[in-house]
């Protein structure tokens, strides 16, 4: 399980959507436990949440209602059981959801398909004050990056036999992989951001999983629909 990814990607998320720190602290417990169970799907009880967390039975209702609604985490609550939790790997960094945005039009959109490489931290527009405050100068991030001609790019041998050494892979992953080497390459190697990746490593690293999902639902989308054979009528006999 990739736990300090996640982490990282949630403090990135938490600098533009501002959850609050109810929401945080939770979700942070739900990844604690997912790490546990070493797995993205796991139970776990509203009783035990309230508990560990110190937080009323609404209080841990509304945050968890949050994180879904922000994107990041699917459940199923019953009254007696154990909850269902899914945490959701590929959430959009950028995301704002609006307070009038209806729950069923969030789960609406595509969590594992849609397949984004930034993990990496977004530079951000600074702008800097001079003492006087009267000059106000805005430091455009782009400037700061290093320039493509700086960026080692590695031959597809050294990518892929990278990728054959990490937890995620799988063999049927090869042809994804050398899509995402060949998409990286011919934007001059940039990520889904358009943004440059200067530790291929650690990006195809975090990008794996969700190639592993994507893998996975097309085989899903390509099974084949059994013939049902339709049992003789007796009628008229």
């Amino acid at each position: 399980m990739y736990y300090l990814e996640l982490i990282e990607r949630f403090w990135i998320f938490n600098e533009k959507a501002k959850p609050g720190s109810t929401a945080i602290a939770m979700y942070l417990y739900l990844l604690k436990t997912a790490k546990a169970c070493d797995a993205y799907d796991f139970k776990v009880s509203d009783v035990v949440l309230s508990k560990e967390l110190g937080l009323t039975r609404p209080t841990v209702k509304t945050a968890k209602e949050k994180l879904r609604d922000l994107g990041l985490i699917r459940f199923q609550t019953k009254n007696g059981v154990l909850g269902s939790y899914r945490l959701i790997l590929s959430y959009p960094l950028e995301a704002s959801v609006p307070e009038e945005m209806k729950s069923s039009e969030i789960q609406m959109t595509p969590s594992f398909k849609e397949l984004k490489d930034d993990l990496n931290l977004e530079l951000l527009n600074v702008e800097v004050k001079s003492p006087s405050g009267n000059i106000d100068q805005k430091i455009n991030a782009s400037s700061i990056q290093p320039a493509n001609e700086n960026i080692k790019i590695p031959e597809l041998e050294e990518f892929l036999a990278y990728a054959r050494t990490l937890a995620a892979y799988q063999c049927e992953l090869d042809e994804l992989i050398k899509d995402k080497y060949q998409n990286w390459k011919d934007s001059g190697w940039k990520n889904n951001s358009d943004r440059l990746i200067t530790n291929w490593k650690s990006s195809l690293k975090s990008t794996l999983p969700f190639l592993k999902n994507a893998a996975h639902d097309d085989q899903l989308s390509i099974q084949t629909i059994p013939d049902i054979k339709r049992p003789k009528s007796n009628f008229g006999k």
